[in-house]
This record gives structure tokens, sequence and C-alpha cells, in this order.
């Protein structure tokens, strides 16, 4: 049977399986497919939760009713701080990135000392303060955008209000532009190491260079040991 799991981010993984495995091993196959470990993995298949139960780990594909070319949803599940809050992934994978990088970590204790605070110590403080900001930030761009936009309306043959639309328009583009960066080439956004090992090419000793299937391509060359 043919099954095809969907992400929160719209990814898709068709897999080839038997009605007959059992759901873990289904969930380890989905690990090497999307990256999420079988702990995390959430998989819901008509609005019903397959991974609510430890019970069901063991259950098969005919057990749990799933028929052939079916669409499942797969999720990662949310992570639960010490204090026993969910946290949000997105806002653990930023915690993590922040933690990562001491030159972040410093401006934010100097511009923001209680999200620097929280986000080494509480990760579902950080997590709130996280969305607090975002919500705050949001509703004053809404309100910002509202009353610009009452402006322009005012009299719309107005050279000035002309020259705003066409900068939102013009910022907009570049906004779509970086999402769609960041959608197909986010090693460009960050700093990459290349991996390089000693190996023997019949008898002869070289460097080779691992490629880990990046979506970006670049020249390889071997360089041969003096």
């Amino acid at each position: 049977m043919n099954l095809t799991f969907v992400t929160d981010l719209g990814e898709t993984f068709s897999i080839e399986i038997d009605p007959d495995m059992e759901l873990e091993t289904v969930m380890v196959l989905l690990e090497a497919e999307s990256g999420i470990p079988t702990a995390d993995q959430s998989i819901s298949y008509q609005n019903n939760d397959l991974t609510s139960t430890p019970s069901s780990f063991k259950r098969t594909l005919r057990q749990l009713n799933v028929s052939d070319s079916a669409m499942l949803s797969l999720r990662r599940k949310a992570m639960i701080a010490p204090s026993g809050q969910p946290v949000d992934h997105d806002s653990e994978t930023m915690r993590l990135q922040l933690l990562g990088s001491p030159d972040l970590m410093s401006q934010l204790e100097q511009h923001q000392p209680e999200i620097a605070a929280a986000a080494r110590n509480n990760p579902a403080r950080f997590a709130e303060l996280l969305r607090q900001t975002r919500t705050s930030q949001q509703q004053a761009a809404e309100l910002e955008a509202q009353q610009e936009f009452s402006l322009m309306n005012a009299d719309p043959f107005d050279v000035e209000a002309q020259r705003k639309i066409e900068e939102r328009i013009r910022q907009q583009a570049v906004l779509d532009n970086m999402a769609h960066a960041l959608e197909w080439s986010p090693e460009s956004f960050g700093r990459v190491t290349m991996l390089y090992i000693d190996a023997e090419v019949n008898g002869t000793p070289v460097k080779a260079f691992v490629d880990s299937g990046a979506q970006q391509t670049i020249s390889v060359y071997t360089i041969y040991a003096p």
C-alpha cells in the first residue's frame, strides 16, 4: 500500500508500506524520510491520533484501519519544559540557535535581558515572551497599515500617496524574494562547515569531500597528498 504523509510545513512523503507493518516500524521509516525522531512524531488519520497511546505502536496499519492511498498528517509533538508546560517547537529551535550564538546572546542581553534570561533558564517562559513580542509587533504593523491605507485612500490622485503604494509593492516583492530564498537556499544564510576525510583510491591517498546532499551544488576538487 502507498501512503502519503503531510507535515505542517506542507512537505509530503510518499512511502510504499506493507499493510501488516507495525506502526512503530513505519515511524522509523518516517524518521529517515522527514528527519523527525520517532519520539517526536504525531501521526493522525481521519482526525484520529494514531500515536496517542503506546499500545498503538505495536498495531499494524491494517489493524488501525488505514486504507491504501490514504493521506496522513505527520506533526512534531510539542516539547515539554521542566515545569510540564508544552513548548512551541519553532520557539525552541530559535532558543537553541540563540544559545549557540554568543554574539546574538550578548545583543539580546543588552536590549532584552528578560528574554535572554528565559532563553538560558526557562524554555516555556521564552516561548511565552516570544509569542507576546510577535503579537505586539503584528498588532502594531496592522495598525500602521490601516492608518497608512486610510491616508492613501483619502486622495487616490495624491502623488505622495501613489509613491507610498509603489513603495509597499516594492517591499512586498523583497519579502517574497526573501521567503523564496529561505525556502530553497537556506544554506546561503548560515555558516556551512565542509567535511573532508582522508581516503585512498587505487592505493593513492586523497582528501575526500563528504557531500551531505545539500540543495546548493558546489564544485569539488580532489586534493592529492604530496
